[in-house]
């Protein structure tokens, strides 16, 4: 039993990949725009046009998904992939990319029963998922970078005898 637990240990270890960040990034982005959706759906149903017939709440309900759904997702995907890579001490990038391509494995059954005149909105919404993943990867990367430099000139700059002289 040991020995399969060092395993598990020695290849975390070698792996940048932290499949469990990105997995729990892709659901929870998900998430975020199906209840962002539910959420504006609420807010006209009560406060912008109550009274409405099933009909007309749900072509808003369409139409709303169709415009809004790809931008929340790509802001959803890169907020997470931020939120998930910010304690990573290396593979920002491509934990951000996976968790953008994992997203977009959620969804990509919803383009086969999707109109045929909606499904280059899904194409454009799966490579803004990616996209944004990617690019928080390398924000997450880039900020990373730049806690490293301000930590090691903060500890060079106190640890240096000479600076207490001064």
């Amino acid at each position: 039993m040991a020995t399969v637990e060092r395993a598990i240990a020695a290849e975390r270890k070698r792996s940048p990949i932290r499949w469990g960040r990105i997995v729990l990034g892709a659901v929870l982005s998900e998430v975020a725009v199906i209840l962002l959706l539910l959420g504006i759906t609420l807010v006209y149903s009560v406060a912008i046009a109550p009274g409405l017939s099933q009909a007309q709440y749900g072509e808003f309900g369409r139409l709303a998904g169709y415009y809004i759904a790809p931008t929340a997702g790509a802001i959803s995907t890169f907020v997470m992939v931020l939120m998930f890579t910010r304690r990573l001490t290396s593979g920002f990038v491509a934990n951000g990319t996976l968790t953008g391509i994992v997203s977009v494995l959620l969804t990509v059954g919803f383009i086969v029963t999707a109109k045929p005149e909606d499904r280059l909105m899904y194409g454009i919404a799966f490579v803004l998922r990616i996209a944004a993943g990617y690019l928080g990867g390398l924000t997450s990367q880039k900020m990373s970078r730049v806690r490293n430099s301000n930590a090691n000139s903060e500890r060079s700059w106190t640890d240096d005898p000479r600076s207490m002289q001064r």
